[in-house]
């Protein structure tokens, strides 16, 4: 996939932006599960002009950094240095929490210390006329009272440190994982963009559906080693939703091809009435096979296997 022109001059309008009048309001997000379905709250925490600029400096040092090179979302992507990706907002879950910010003063409001615990994630929202930007940082720590109870806050204060459990402390930092704008979602951390999102029973989803499809054109002569084997394996899963993606298997002719390059190299594919016979050892290879992961160089003939690639255009 490739980094649409929309996303690229959404980026470049933002770094154009001079964010000295838009507003800036602080969030924190709520999360339930129900048959892993994400159910999101939100509460508007009210900031001092301190924290305020504290809060708007990080999304702007953020976008303003011109080491950041654009690539597209994929389910398998290689290392982050220096890159952002992006999707399209309505594909994920962004959608439906930016949608209950702005129901804006219809939100509870945080009036007692008890409201900033249990948050999974914050949100800073930067406004200005009709236009508006999201940040979000997923929330780890200090804020389940659990892991409180087992937590001492203290200070270094006249040259001893002093005991602050007596106040209320609320903890977190002021890194972005992703930002939306103009219906662009720009990630700077895929992980914590993946786990903020439920994006694990997405993939989850795309696993039942893929396996189906393989019984349904009679891929394999038995998928159910597949299915247990994939599992929940977030690498697997992975690897799985980019066959989704690509689509290989739906084509004819490249399942044609592939076992007839099978039986040329001697990649130790068993093919019993056209279909692949799945065993342990084998896993691996079929995975990669599907998602066209098995490449040569023109170069040299090496061979690679490549779950991350770019099409050369």
């Amino acid at each position: 996939m490739t980094v649409t022109t929309s996303a690229n001059q959404s980026l470049q309008t933002l770094r154009g932006t001079d964010f000295k009048h838009w507003l800036t309001t602080f969030w924190l997000v709520k999360r339930k599960l129900s048959q892993q379905q994400a159910k999101y709250s939100v509460f508007k925490v009210d900031t001092d002009a301190r924290l305020e600029q504290k809060l708007k400096h990080a999304v702007t040092a953020k976008i303003s950094d011109q080491g950041y090179q654009l690539d597209a979302y994929d389910f398998l992507t290689a290392d982050q240095d220096n890159g952002l990706l992006t999707i399209e907002s309505a594909a994920t879950d962004v959608t439906l929490i930016q949608a209950e910010i702005d129901k804006g003063t219809a939100n509870p409001k945080v009036e007692k210390y008890e409201d900033l615990l249990d948050s999974w994630a914050m949100v800073i929202k930067l406004e200005h006329q009709d236009k508006a930007l999201y940040a979000y940082r997923k929330i780890h720590k200090f804020t389940n009272p659990a892991k409180l109870a087992h937590v001492s806050f203290l200070q270094f204060k006249d040259q001893e440190l002093k005991d602050l459990d007596q106040q209320e402390i609320f903890t977190i930092d002021t890194q972005v994982d992703f930002f939306s704008y103009e219906g662009t979602t720009f990630i700077a951390n895929k992980k914590e963009f993946e786990s903020t999102l439920n994006f694990r029973a997405g993939m989850e989803k795309n696993r039942d559906v893929v396996l189906q499809e393989f019984v349904d054109l009679n891929i394999f002569s038995d998928a159910s080693l597949l299915k247990e084997h994939i599992g929940t394996n977030l690498n697997y899963l992975r690897k799985v939703s980019s066959i989704q993606k690509s689509g290989y298997y739906k084509d004819a002719k490249f399942l044609e091809e592939l076992v007839k390059v099978n039986a040329q190299k001697g990649w130790g594919l068993v093919i019993e009435n056209g279909a692949i016979v799945i065993n342990e050892a084998s896993i691996d290879l079929v995975l990669t096979l599907l998602n066209n992961g098995r490449l040569e160089s023109p170069i040299n003939h090496e061979m690679f296997d490549a779950p991350v690639k770019k099409k050369v255009t």
